[in-house]
């Protein structure tokens, strides 16, 4: 039988849910890391069907890694699937395995970034790293002109998106109705602006609080709701305390049940995150609220590509309040049925292209000769 072998560099827990779906749907085995070398919320891999091995990560020299044990890999596959980090040296391993097997090797990836092409050395090792790969599974399609740039075939590169926990997300949204949510804590009825995610510096939330202020004082005043973790960075407190807006600002603290963080994103005019919006762009559309990010594109993650601009949110001139308290405004102001409709194209964005579905189809489509039996509801 066919198997492949997937071999990422850790397990985040939001991507629980596709691997298992991949574990159901495909003939595959799955390999993880231990370390990313930052605080992130990783599931318990022993609960995913397939999962063979954790190799222990360590640093080698500079930006380098390597995953001990990566020799138990070299056996009992036709197929690899590796993270498209080329820092991991024990990927190399396995592509040089690969190549003088015969076997396949394929990778899931960013791709190669604008600044990596202006510099000699790293677009070498991307095009080296790359160039071997039999499929490459791309975040989005952004950076598909960056990989042509250093001569990757179009015909090898597979645009797979990302997702978040869909079906459940899904049985969440259809029995959500509007609620008094922000009403009963404002003790008005203005609409209100949502922040999910790290509340942290690189995040740039003292943009939107001062783009809040700037509306007030110009007699625009908007309410606005922070949900998530303060880190010992984070001084946007005494910011919102230093612009009087106090009474317009709720830091509601984080939040780990999906179905408040639901409705706390449904009732929103709009959801914003001034830095790279990354995965709070797939979690806002999903409940049907638009996203204003920023319009650095280089910088942005992947998911910025699911804000289509007038449809399903927008992006304001990177540091810019006025413009950033501007797209505020263009989104706040909707009547009932301007907000349904806007509700209806976020929705369709997640399920036709950010959807675990989505990924699936891709990966029997890059993997025809892996597909299981399975059969999904």
């Amino acid at each position: 039988m066919e198997k492949l072998c997937c071999f990422f560099n850790y397990n985040p827990l939001y991507r629980f849910p596709i691997y298992s779906e991949m574990s159901r749907q495909l003939e595959c085995d799955f390999y993880f890391g231990d370390s990313v070398f930052e605080p992130l919320k990783q599931f318990d891999p022993q609960k995913l069907k397939g999962f063979q091995k954790t190799l222990h990560t360590v640093r080698l020299f500079r930006e380098y890694k390597w995953h001990k044990g990566v020799h138990s890999l070299l056996k009992g596959y036709s197929a690899y699937l590796i993270t498209g980090q080329y820092e991991y040296l024990s990927y190399w391993v396995i592509i040089f395995y690969a190549k003088l097997t015969g076997k396949r090797i394929y990778c899931w990836t960013h791709g190669t970034s604008q600044k990596a092409l202006g510099k000699t050395k790293e677009r070498l090792i991307n095009k080296l790293f790359f160039k071997v790969m039999d499929g490459i599974l791309m975040y989005n399609s952004y950076r598909i002109p960056n990989m042509e740039a250093i001569g990757i075939s179009a015909n090898k590169l597979f645009v797979i998106h990302n997702s978040l926990d869909s079906p459940f997300q899904t049985d969440i949204y259809d029995k959500l109705q509007p609620s008094s949510i922000y009403r009963d804590h404002f003790h008005n009825d203005l609409p209100t602006v949502i922040y999910i995610g790290r509340i942290q510096k690189r995040k740039k939330i003292d943009l939107l609080v001062k783009a809040i202020a700037y509306l007030y004082h110009d007699n625009n005043p908007l309410n606005l709701v922070i949900v998530g973790k303060a880190t010992q960075e984070n001084d946007i407190e005494q910011l919102v305390l230093d612009k009087g807006i106090a009474d317009h600002v709720w830091f509601y603290g984080p939040c780990f049940e999906e179905e408040k963080n639901a409705e706390l994103l449904y009732n929103a005019a709009v959801c914003v995150c001034p830095a790279e919006v990354g995965l709070t762009a797939i979690h806002s559309l999903t409940y049907g609220t638009p996203v204003i990010s920023n319009n650095d594109f280089d910088t942005q993650m992947p998911e910025f590509e699911a804000i289509i601009n007038g449809e399903t949110g927008s992006f304001y001139q990177a540091g810019d309040i006025p413009s950033l308290a501007q797209e505020i405004v263009r989104w706040s102001n909707k009547t009932t049925e301007e907000r349904t409709a806007i509700r209806a194209r976020a929705r369709k964005e997640i399920t036709t292209s950010w959807s675990i579905n989505y990924q699936i189809d891709v990966l029997r489509n890059v993997f025809p000769d892996y597909k299981s039996s399975y059969k999904s509801k």
